[in-house]
Formats: C-alpha cells, sequence, structure tokens
C-alpha cells in the first residue's frame, strides 16, 4: 500500500514538473515572439538557414574525410565524351566500393555542343574552374560539388524564405528554418554533390522551380521569379528523358501565372515561358539522354508487369508473347547469377520486340491494381534514396567497402525508419495537400485569377511530378532500379512535407 502512495506522489511530481516547464516554455515563446514581432525578416531566416546549409556541406565535401559517391558504373558514358576518364590507377575503388576524387582530364572526345545539357555544361565550368586553379591532367571532383553548393545555397534560401512566409511567429519561422536545414542538408543529398550523378541537378531544379512559384504568390509580375521558373524548369525537364513529363506539368502551372496580372509585358513573358517549357518537353523526348537500358526493359516486363501478374503466362499473351517465357518472371537483370543475360540474342526476337514503354503503360492502364500495387513498392524505394552499393567514402579513409557517411542523416534515417512506406500514406498526403490549403482550393473555384490559390497549385504541381517520375520508372524499368530512378519522387515528398509542416504551424499555433 506504502509503495503505491509513494508511486503516486512520484507520478504526482513528475506530471506537476510537466506542466510547470510546459507553462514556462509557453511563457518564454509567448514573450520571445512578442519581443521579437515587426523585428524580424523571413529573409534573415533563409539567409540563416542557407548559411547553416553552407557550413553542413562544406564540412561534408571538403573536410577530411571527404564524402561523395561511388561509381555505379554510369559514370562513364557521361564523363568520357567530355574528355573525363577514371585513372587507371583506381583499381578495386572503381565501383561500388569507394568514393573516386580524382580523374584524368584530357580535350573532349566531341565538340563542346556537342549532346550538351545543363550538367555537361557545368561539368565543363568545372572543368575549365579545376584548369585554371591547378594547370594539371587531374580533374578534382570537389570543383563540380562547388558548383554545384553555389547553386543550392540560393535554392535553399528561396525555398525556406518562402516557406517561412506562411507562418506568423518569429519561434515559427525559427523552426522552419531549422527544419529545412535538417531535411535538405541530410547526407543522403549532399553527398551526390561530388558524383556524375544527374541528382544535384534535379534536386537544385525543383527546389528553385517550387520556390520560385511561391514566391509569385507575394511579388506579383516579378519577372525574376518567372525567369528563374523558366529556366531550372527547362534544365530539369532536360536533363534526361524520364523528366520530360515534368516540364509539362510545370507547362500547365505556369498558365496560371498568365492569370495573376493584367499587365501585357507580364503576359506576353508568361506565354513565352509556357511555350518554351512545353518546347523542352518535346526536345527532353526526342534528344535528351536516357538512363533506361536493355536490362531495364528485360526488368520492366519480368519485375514489373509479370511481379503483379497472377497468370503470367496469360499475361505475355496480351502482349503476343509465347507463355514459355514466363520462367522469367520475378527474375531481374541485376541479380548476381542472373537466369538470363538481358543481351542474349534469343531475348530478341519474340520477347524484346513485341513490347515498348507506351504498351506496358497501356497495360497499366487496363490493369490499375497492377499499377498501384507498384506504386506501393515505389513509395517505399522513395524513402531511401542512399544507394546501398554506394560507398560515400574514399579508400584512404580506411572505412570499409560501401560503407555509408551517418554524419547529418537525421532526416534519411527517419524516413527509412519510421515513415509509413505505402501507398496510403501517398493518398494521405494528397488529402493533407487538398485540406490544408482547403481554403485556397475554394478561391481556385470562386476565380481562377485569385493569386492566393497558387501554392494550393504548386503542392499538387510537386505531387504529380513525384508520382509521374514513379510511374515513368515503373514502366521503363520495374522495380529492379527504383533507387537509381526515382530520386525527383523522392524530393517531391520531402518538398510536401516540408512546405505542408509550415501550413500546419500556422494553423496550431503552438509556437
Amino acid at each position: 500500500m506504502k509503495n503505491n502512495k509513494d508511486e503516486w506522489k512520484t507520478a504526482r511530481f513528475i506530471f506537476s514538473g510537466l506542466s510547470r516547464l510546459a507553462a514556462f516554455s509557453k511563457k518564454t515563446v509567448a514573450g520571445l515572439n512578442k519581443n521579437r514581432e515587426g523585428k524580424y525578416s523571413i529573409t534573415v531566416i533563409g539567409l540563416g538557414a542557407g548559411a547553416l546549409v553552407l557550413l553542413l556541406l562544406v564540412i561534408m565535401l571538403f573536410v577530411p574525410p571527404f564524402l561523395g559517391m561511388s561509381d555505379d558504373g554510369s559514370f562513364a558514358r557521361r564523363i568520357n565524351p567530355m574528355g573525363i576518364y577514371h585513372r587507371e590507377d583506381a583499381g578495386e575503388n572503381l565501383y561500388f566500393n569507394y568514393y573516386v576524387r580524382e580523374y584524368l582530364s584530357l580535350a573532349p572526345e566531341s565538340g563542346f555542343f556537342a549532346g550538351l545539357t545543363g550538367q555537361r555544361a557545368l561539368i565543363y565550368a568545372a572543368k575549365g574552374l579545376d584548369g585554371l586553379f591547378t594547370r594539371d591532367n587531374i580533374f578534382d571532383l570537389r570543383f563540380l560539388a562547388l558548383i554545384y553548393g553555389l547553386l543550392y545555397i540560393p535554392a535553399i534560401f528561396l525555398l525556406v524564405k518562402q516557406a517561412a512566409y506562411r507562418v506568423k511567429t518569429f519561434t515559427e519561422s525559427v523552426v522552419i528554418g531549422l527544419a529545412g536545414v535538417v531535411i535538405f542538408a541530410d547526407v543522403s543529398y549532399i553527398t551526390y554533390f561530388s558524383s556524375f550523378y544527374t541528382e544535384p541537378l534535379v534536386l537544385i531544379s525543383i527546389i528553385f522551380c517550387a520556390g520560385a512559384a511561391l514566391a509569385l504568390q507575394q511579388e506579383r509580375h516579378n519577372m525574376f521569379y518567372l525567369i528563374i521558373y523558366t529556366i531550372f524548369g527547362i534544365v530539369l525537364t532536360t536533363i534526361e528523358n524520364k523528366y520530360a513529363i515534368t516540364g509539362l506539368f510545370l507547362g500547365i502551372l505556369g498558365v496560371k501565372f498568365v492569370f495573376i496580372d493584367k499587365g501585357l509585358f507580364w503576359r506576353t513573358g508568361c506565354i513565352a515561358a509556357v511555350l518554351l517549357l512545353f518546347l523542352s518537353v518535346m526536345f527532353s523526348a526526342a534528344y535528351a539522354p536516357s538512363s533506361f537500358t536493355l536490362s531495364g526493359k528485360y526488368n520492366a516486363m519480368t519485375r514489373g508487369v509479370l511481379l503483379q501478374s497472377t497468370d503470367p503466362e496469360e499475361t505475355l499473351r496480351e502482349f503476343g508473347i509465347d507463355g514459355s517465357y514466363s520462367i522469367l518472371a520475378d527474375t531481374s537483370s541485376n541479380e548476381q547469377y542472373p537466369l538470363l543475360d538481358p543481351e542474349n540474342k534469343d531475348l530478341k526476337q519474340g520477347f524484346y520486340d513485341r513490347y515498348n514503354s507506351a504498351e506496358i503503360a497501356y497495360y497499366y492502364f487496363k490493369h490499375p491494381r497492377s499499377l498501384v500495387a507498384m506504386l506501393d513498392i515505389s513509395v517505399k524505394a522513395a524513402f531511401n534514396i542512399r544507394r546501398d552499393f554506394s560507398g560515400n567514402y574514399e579508400k584512404g579513409a580506411g572505412m570499409p567497402r560501401m560503407a555509408k557517411s551517418l554524419f547529418w542523416s537525421l532526416w534519411s534515417s527517419f524516413k527509412t525508419n519510421s515513415i509509413p512506406k505505402t501507398i496510403g500514406f501517398l493518398i494521405v498526403l494528397l488529402v493533407a495537400i487538398v485540406l490544408l490549403f482547403k481554403q485556397k482550393s475554394v478561391k481556385i473555384i470562386k476565380g481562377y485569377r485569385q493569386r492566393s490559390s497558387i501554392p494550393l497549385e504548386v503542392m499538387l504541381v510537386i505531387f504529380f511530378v513525384g508520382v509521374s517520375n514513379a510511374i515513368i520508372t515503373i514502366v521503363n524499368s520495374g522495380d529492379a532500379e527504383m533507387v537509381q530512378n526515382l530520386f525527383l519522387f523522392s524530393v517531391s515528398l520531402d518538398l510536401i512535407i516540408y512546405l505542408s509542416l509550415a501550413e500546419v504551424l500556422h494553423r496550431l499555433k503552438i509556437l
């Protein structure tokens, strides 16, 4: 009995202490907000977040041990035409195991403008910057990371500033700024900067597009933001042809901008921006490089269509393929010992020639349950963008092969271990977007010219850009290469979560 009374007293003491702490915290926050009311600037919040991201970026990429991403075998096709090659002494560092920082730098195999993309332009700039300082035949990947960093910091500033605009108090703004640093300076993002993957430019471009679009809510007919939106929209659309449809969504959103101001100069600029974005879609589809290979086509059928089929033989007959190929169901070209080499000439006639990405897309249109099941898998993959087979350390750092850095990995670890990774979460996220911006959606119905509807439309465009990335990946490579191809989907989800957090903080008024 005495023990029970003691436990009850202890519980009351703890509860009382927590209540006093909560009351003290609430009073302190209220006093701080009152003291800072009208004295703080969201621009300063954005600059502070940008400065912190810059500090973390420098620590990760420019202070030993240098962090980066190892080559998955795709670097050569990107860099060899630009005169950048693996050094002969790379040895076991060459693929997967370790981050390689230095490469042989020679004259480009083709002309400067041959196959020029946004990423190639930045690599050429980094190569020139390296030559300016070192004057040798060695290219240091950190020069490319430096250029990415110089682009990334203003993108973060713009995004955080627009997110902070959505809240009303000083403490809410500080929390939003810190949340931006936690999410977008995560090691899973920053280590991509020291690599030849296209992901850094995808990250920078989508953040610039989101920030610039949101800025147009407050600053009517601001041509600077429209230009930023258009340039990075085109860059994103033309990085690789799998991003072509992104330009279509950005162009549709651009149509909205035409109606936020009646000025002839503004409307002419918006129409030009929309036309350029739509043209970039066609250019990307026709000329942009592709990350999908013959192995991807193999996986699209065996690890996509057949993976979700209850009757593989019947499914194959829908494509005009002999049912005997059903033995390939669930197999992957990425297995250590694949059942059949995807390059096998026996597959060219009777298998590969019977389907293409358009026919697979039509199959999913006829079988939506299969598409939903594949999207469920894609959501799981999108919350883990750290490639299991790619190391972050140089061999000289003394770390094991394929070792991952845990520095500043709170957000990526939280996503991997705690966030629900199902299509149900995706649906909840979509419903949350509409509910959080319900007032704005009503204004869309009442009048399309209301600038206050822009946040909802931006969020929906980001959502569908991400989902389209997942669908294109499913159609072109099934579930076998999702980690390599779902980066845009992952960034889109992070943007939605981050911007929704700002709206939730404002609605709850807890800070």
